[in-house]
């Protein structure tokens, strides 16, 4: 038994769990949310990006996710061509590399659109009397933005996750 590599697939797989989890609820059901409840919303956007760590755990459970798999792969593989050839290869490769692009829009697109809407949270709620209209445009904006990048990263989890949860089936 590795207890390493026991160590690192409840990593991997618990920081995957709450990665896509929390990748289908904002989707789903935080953002429609948001953009429903207009400028209740964004103060909770607001409170959410700012006095809390959630998107910090979110951004550490994927690149944990991300890291561990790496490591794995390179344990179960030894990048031996062999390996890759393998239906089991295949299909964990094409799960790694989704699960990759997936990471890759998270840490650097949509950190990049949460942190904009947390700019310009700031400036509405700072704003004195009726917030600025300019500042209400960008917001919706970014919500539509971050709505799109995060549906294309959430289809990338779902592929990802597929890939891995079959990959031991996969006798090709």
């Amino acid at each position: 038994m590795n207890v390493l590599m026991i160590i690192l697939r409840i990593i991997h797989i618990l920081g995957g769990i709450f990665w896509v989890g929390f990748a289908f609820f904002n989707i789903a059901f935080l953002q429609p949310t948001i953009r429903a409840t207009g400028a209740e919303g964004q103060k909770t956007m607001q409170h959410l990006t700012k006095q809390t760590r959630l998107m910090m755990s979110v951004y550490v459970a994927a690149t944990l996710t991300m890291f561990t798999g790496l490591i794995m792969l390179g344990g179960i593989s030894h990048f031996q061509s062999a390996f890759f050839a393998s239906g089991f290869g295949k299909v964990i490769t094409i799960g790694s590399l989704t699960g990759f692009i997936a990471w890759f829009i998270a840490i650097f697109n949509i950190r990049a659109i949460f942190n904009k809407m947390g700019e310009v949270g700031q400036a509405i709620q700072s704003s004195e009397g009726a917030p600025d209209p300019e500042l209400l445009t960008t917001m919706g904006s970014l919500v539509d933005k971050m709505g799109r990048v995060g549906k294309i990263a959430l289809g990338f989890m779902i592929v990802s996750t597929i890939c891995m949860a079959a990959a031991q089936y996969s006798n090709f």
